[in-house]
């Protein structure tokens, strides 16, 4: 782009945003634009028609040349063209014309979602239509393109190409308006033709491909062509062979959309075999649950999803023989291996996603012995993926997973770019303003607005006294949410904080927003940005039965924002995500659950901190990959053209700074690297010699031996010996990626950690037992503790007929209270005043009875914010796992007395997991209904009654939903309409039954 029209592109843009937050007068250095709108509307125009002659060599001059004609031709927002000669449509055909031709479909497509085609002529409306994906087509040369990607009839295409070429030829010639739109039509269907799904696909014309093209073209919007970073991986040979890959895509790239046609090509050449999808987090399992894993089952490829504990309940192991796909996280995927020796033979293609979480504490240990694990298979590895948006050291990990040079693909692709601002305080007291500095980063495009924050607009007159009051802004706190209320008019804004709770975490940002929305400021307000306030009101009812109308989160959903952090029970979570995911909440104030994992439509990011506080109170700085991944998801493909990131704290710029400068981040050596170095570490202070008791004993090292522990017993095979073993185990050290890293030393270390293991596996094998670790896919270092503590802790096990029976409950937290994972979870979940037993009981027994939070912090005696803690840390987790793992190997323990575990007690794990009193309630709640309060309630029906075959559940639970007016008052609106979605869901209950 020539300088001048750089220049004049970037002064429109800061007059874009000085006009979108709500500044009438425009600084005076950009009034000449207000004067001058035809000349730049018309040299943006000639920009576009010289660049079809000679493209752009970089794909964002193209995307910053359709921004820049959607602004100044007003394409989709509530302003006039600069220019008044022009019509929107025709700008907004010419802006995603600029998208399209630098590889931002979604960008286009997102231009033209808006626009009336009516006022287009025959070849514009042929453009439109191209770019736009309507659900109607009415151009018969569009829709002889669309037939011919249907079909996989590439010569048809062809043939258009040619026809559109003469025919601009010869308007040239004879009728230069229709040149233009002829011009237009050839380049945008060239482009088109190269990168349609069936010109991509390898042998794209063949049937093969046919249920995935007519499944990409019937989604809405329908997907008819590949992104560039899409394009380079297949085009790699990302889909054929056995040699394992590793991606490095941005965020919001793709990544999705290219598993899946991975896991199509895969599992149709390979009929046998199952291929898996490993997520780190729960919410991005459940998000895939209603998408991927339903459009591969209408595919004919049966998919499930496992995202629960660590043992599999019945229903994650049901008719898995026809199961081709799963999507797991790597817990349950651990769990599922275990309990499932078939499965993991029949494992050839294994996809992780977000694959730099290999840094990431016990998940990264995890996920790496998992990794290791499945290289150590006997019958060979399988084909490895691995996908991430932020390791710049990717080589290395793809060697470790038998990858090649040519098997790394390397993108900076981004479907919608991000913007980068700063907030700039000046002055004191009274004379403070805060202005925002645009594009810090770059110094020949650098803008500041003045006054973006001042004095007005935080002056309010009282309602008592009729009075002007100023309300303090001084903090940055509070300059964070302002900003954020500022930016709501450009589309959805996520206010991030690094922590939680307290005044500096999500929960202060939360109650900052509503001591601001108590005094009437000359702000937008969240509220202003609802449309459907009878959606929102039905959320508010579902937070206010579940947490209580004094909930922070709760009084902020009232005023029109959403609260999201870790803390928060998944099914919340989820409700909170679809209500930003449709755009029927604006503003959202998040931890990195929201910022990272699930795709959500955000246009501004606003970072209120990039430190967390850390275990002893002192500030860590965020990895500068951790702001990557985070700002990748302000501006996201299909839902915003661009994103802008706000840097709240000038402080902290130069953590966020080279994020914007595109610089890469920290490496990867993985959790289990940084693990073995702190075990060296201590080992040698205190002058100790490693054995199984201390591994045993620290819970920092829990998943360190688990994983090691899983891997051995998967090659404890019948005729190898303890020494054969420990040789095994000495040879799988070696394995990892921390042995690829790591000093001498320290892989000595890890070799013995890992012999120590094979020794404890060794005794386990011989003393008869292995089996029952394989079978149950219990942990081997709980089967101690089961023998000694838990068995004894009854004379009959047999003799239980609830599994709500209060002794039975007794009796299994006694055991659980004593194990040191326990104590822990219990000490930093109640903040270093942990409870008695008994106290603790009363407040599980609520969780049993199917109690709401409130309830169970009302017990408690302590607020919600803290029973969110222990209800996610203590009950959903550690005990939950604990208990699990107990009850399994207590059943093989009764086994191999000749005695019997009652029914109700190996239900109680299912019992506890979803927090359900009755047994058609767990059948409910383990069949796929999304609320607890749903199955509680129908679970308790006298219909329900003592039913537990789902075949019977399901279909009474469906008819009693008929009388919808008995069910509105325990359930409210949002969980009824819910429910009855869930049971019409056939992948809920009808294919199961």
């Amino acid at each position: 782009m020539r300088e001048t029209l750089a220049k004049w592109v970037s002064d429109a843009g800061a007059l874009y945003h000085v006009e979108r937050f709500g500044f009438s007068q425009p600084p005076s250095q950009l009034s000449y634009l207000r004067s001058r709108g035809d000349d730049y509307y018309i040299s943006l125009v000639g920009e576009l028609f010289d660049r079809l002659h000679e493209p752009y060599n970089d794909s964002v001059d193209w995307s910053q040349l359709g921004n820049a004609i959607t602004q100044a031709g007003g394409v989709g927002v509530d302003q006039a063209p600069v220019y008044r000669g022009i019509l929107e449509p025709e700008a907004a055909v010419l802006a995603a014309a600029a998208f399209y031709f630098g590889g931002y479909s979604a960008s286009a497509y997102l231009t033209l979602k808006a626009t009336d085609p009516g006022a287009l002529s025959e070849m514009q409306r042929a453009c439109y239509e191209l770019l736009a994906r309507p659900s109607t087509i009415t151009s018969a040369r569009v829709s002889t393109l669309v037939g011919a990607v249907r079909r996989g009839n590439l010569d048809a295409i062809q043939a258009q190409s040619e026809e559109a070429a003469e025919r601009e030829a010869f308007a040239l010639k004879s009728a230069p308006d229709e040149w233009v739109g002829w011009r237009l039509f050839r380049r945008i269907l060239s482009r088109f033709q190269e990168t349609n799904i069936r010109a991509v696909l390898p042998d794209g014309d063949s049937e093969f491909w046919d249920s995935l093209v007519r499944s990409l073209l019937n989604r809405d919007p329908p997907v008819w062509d590949f992104f560039p970073s899409q394009i380079d991986a297949i085009r790699s040979g990302l889909l054929g062979g056995a040699t394992s890959f590793s991606i490095q895509m941005p965020t919001g790239a793709g990544k999705t959309a290219l598993s899946e046609t991975l896991l199509y090509y895969h599992l149709k050449r390979h009929p046998e075999d199952v291929a898996i999808l490993l997520v780190p987090y729960r919410s991005l399992a459940a998000e895939l649950r209603g998408s991927l894993v339903k459009r591969l089952g209408r595919m004919g490829l049966p998919a499930r999803c496992a995202y629960g504990g660590t043992v599999p309940t019945r229903d994650e192991v049901q008719d898995f023989d026809d199961m081709r796909a799963l999507v797991a996280t790597p817990e349950a995927l651990s769990g599922l291996l275990s309990a499932e020796p078939n499965l993991f033979a029949r494992v050839s293609l294994v996809i992780c996603d977000e694959g730099h979480l290999l840094d990431s504490g016990a998940r990264g240990v995890g996920l790496e012995l998992l990794l290791a694990r499945m290289r150590a298979r006997e019958i060979g590895p399988p084909k490895f993926v691995f996908v991430s948006a932020i390791v710049p050291n990717i080589e290395e990990i793809n060697t470790w997973l038998d990858g090649t040079d040519e098997t790394v693909v390397r993108s900076d692709y981004r479907p919608a770019l991000a913007e980068f601002a700063v907030l700039r305080v000046s002055g004191t007291n009274t004379r403070t303003m805060v202005s925002l500095q645009i594009h810090p980063h770059q110094d020949a495009s650098t803008f500041s607005i003045e006054n973006f924050l001042s004095r007005d607009d935080f002056r309010y007159r009282s309602a008592s006294t009729g009075r002007l009051n100023t309300y303090s802004f001084n903090s940055m706190k509070t300059q964070a949410i302002a900003a954020a209320r500022k930016a709501l008019s450009m589309g959805p804004v996520a206010v991030f904080a690094a922590n939680k709770r307290g005044n500096q975490g999500a929960v202060g940002l939360a109650n900052e927003l509503l001591a601001q929305l108590e005094s009437p400021l000359p702000m937008p307000a969240p509220m202003q940005f609802v449309e459907d306030g009878a959606k929102l009101q039905a959320a508010v009812e579902y937070f206010t039965l579940e947490y209580g109308a004094s909930w922070v989160g709760t009084r902020a959903l009232a005023a029109g924002a959403v609260l999201h952090h870790g803390d928060i029970p998944q099914e919340t979570r989820e409700v909170v995500e679809a209500l930003v995911r449709r755009e029927d909440v604006r503003l959202a104030i998040c931890t990195n659950t929201l910022a990272e994992g699930v795709n959500l439509p955000i246009r501004t990011l606003v970072l209120y901190s990039v430190q967390r506080c850390g275990p002893d109170g002192a500030a860590e700085n965020l990895l500068a990959r951790d702001i990557k991944n985070l700002v990748g998801r302000a501006g996201r493909a299909g839902a915003t053209t661009k994103g802008l990131v706000i840097c709240a704290n000038p402080g902290q710029w130069p953590l966020v700074a080279p994020v914007a400068q595109q610089q890469p981040g920290e490496r990867v050596s993985g959790a289990l690297l940084e693990l073995m170095r702190r075990l060296q570490s201590a080992l040698s202070q205190q002058s100790l010699t490693l054995t199984n008791d201390i591994l045993e004993g620290v819970t920092a090292l829990h998943t360190l031996i688990d994983g090691i522990d899983a891997t051995l017993i998967d090659l404890a095979a019948e005729e190898l010996g303890e020494d054969e073993l420990v040789r095994i185990a000495g040879e799988l050290s070696s394995q990892t990626f921390a042995a690829r890293q790591a000093e001498p030393a320290t892989t000595a270390l890890m070799k013995q950690v890992f012999e120590l293991r094979a020794q404890r596996v060794a005794a386990i094998k011989g003393a008869g037992r292995l089996g029952w670790i394989r079978e149950t896919g219990t942990r081997a270092r709980m089967l101690e503790s089961v023998e000694a503590k838990l068995l004894p802790m009854r004379e009959r096990w047999d003799d239980i007929e609830a599994a709500t029976d209060p002794e039975l409950v007794e009796a299994l937290l006694t055991w659980a209270w004593d194990l040191p994972e326990m104590a822990e979870a219990v000490k930093e979940a109640y903040r270093g005043v942990p409870p008695t037993r008994s106290d603790f009981t009363r407040v599980l027994e609520a969780w049993i009875d199917g109690q709401p939070l409130i309830e169970l912090a009302r017990r408690a005696s302590i607020d919600i914010d803290a029973m969110l803690g222990v209800h996610a840390r203590v009950i959903s987790y550690v005990l939950q796992v604990a208990v699990e793992q107990g009850v399994g190997l207590l059943k093989k323990l009764l086994e191999a007395d000749d005695r019997e575990l009652a029914q109700a007690v190996a239900d109680f794990p299912e019992h506890l997991r979803f927090g359900v009193p009755t047994a058609a309630a767990r059948v409910l709640a383990a069949g796929g209904l999304r609320h607890r309060r749903a199955a509680v309630a129908l679970g308790r029906s006298p219909e329900l009654g003592t039913l537990v075959d789902r075949s019977a559940v399901f279909p009474t639970a469906r008819h009693l939903l008929d009388d919808r007016e008995r069910w509105l008052p325990s359930m409210g609106r949002l969980v009824l309409e819910n429910t009855l979605e869930d049971l019409r869901d056939p992948s809920v209950s009808d294919d199961q039954e």
